[in-house]
């Protein structure tokens, strides 16, 4: 990527973060929250996530969020850049699969915060 075309793409990184406010509010701040809080009736089902978060504290998941924004930046920006109708459908399913991630990933946090059971467990997967 040459260097105007990298300051073109940070000049649009504002409207990059308004198309993933759901991102952003589901699975970045409300995974993240309901996790934190989660973590005091349960534990981590995920063992990588339960390693990294006990040796470096539960804020290393937030960190960990906000490289995978950037891995999601990467495809925004490769996928605008090839101005296809099937790369926009391809944004468009990759961003609300990603929301739709979080916004389960929420709503498993709080079955186990109000309930005590999650929903994975509900579903028979753990």
């Amino acid at each position: 990527m040459n260097s105007s075309a990298f300051a073109h793409n940070i000049r649009n990184f504002p409207s990059f973060l308004m198309e993933i406010r759901y991102i952003i509010l589901f699975y970045i701040l409300g995974d993240f929250i309901t996790t934190m809080h989660a973590l005091q009736y349960g534990f981590e089902e995920n063992k990588f996530l339960a390693a990294f978060m006990d040796a470096y504290g539960i804020w290393s998941l937030l960190f960990l969020k906000l490289l995978f924004i950037l891995i999601v930046y990467y495809n925004y920006v490769s996928i605008k850049n090839a101005n296809s109708k099937n790369m926009n459908l391809l944004w468009t399913l990759s961003k609300k699969g990603i929301a739709f991630t979080g916004l389960f990933l929420m709503i498993n946090n709080i079955m186990v915060i109000w309930y005590d059971y999650s929903l994975l467990q509900l579903m028979g997967l753990v």
